[in-house]
């Protein structure tokens, strides 16, 4: 990455910490992209050069940490071939992220996450193996991403929205008794 593209990048994490700030200030219909500039103390214009209105800051944000998340998996992915792990990892990630995804869930904008995470699924699908893995068609394996990933995200919703929400290890620990105990009953 050049000076400038370094510059760019800067530019839009200053605008996007600004965003979070706004969100815990107020709602996100009462936000401004005049304000969101105003309080990365940027120029209004400069905003528009990286991004088209407020949603596009969102999935900046979006395929930002789902990058990451993809980029942490596949370092649990050497360190560990174990689906515990991976549930883990998943929870530990987003533990981390806790305090904007809070803002997003408040504000009903969690399904943006949502969104740019489901057509990543299948190389996530790619990635390791779980317990519902199959050896089947394209489609086939979009749908069982599409359903499992509907859960997970269910589940990340639910947790962070507590007030006091259990460690990560304890909730990987719960998820991976149920959908072993799952495996075991379907097999019966």
């Amino acid at each position: 990455m050049n000076g400038k593209q370094r510059l760019a990048e800067q530019s839009r994490r200053w605008f996007w910490e600004a965003f979070v700030a706004l969100l815990e200030e107020k709602s996100y219909q009462e936000i401004s992209i005049s304000e969101i500039a105003a309080r990365a103390q940027l120029a209004r214009r400069t905003f528009y050069r990286s991004f088209k209105n407020k949603e596009d800051l969102l999935d900046y944000y979006c395929h930002g940490k789902i990058a990451e998340y993809l980029d942490s998996l596949k370092e649990s992915e050497k360190a560990s071939n174990s689906f515990d792990d991976l549930l883990l990892t998943f929870f530990e990630f987003w533990w981390q992220e806790r305090r904007t995804l809070r803002l997003l869930i408040k504000n009903n904008l969690f399904s943006s996450l949502l969104e740019a995470w489901t057509p990543q699924s299948v190389k996530i699908y790619d990635l390791f193996q779980a317990p519902w893995h199959i050896q089947g068609t394209q489609i086939e394996i979009e749908y069982i991403m599409s359903f499992s990933t509907g859960g997970f995200w269910n589940i990340l919703s639910s947790w962070l929205n507590k007030k006091n929400p259990e460690p990560a290890q304890q909730l990987a620990s719960t998820l991976s008794k149920a959908l072993n105990r799952l495996m075991v009953v379907s097999k019966d």
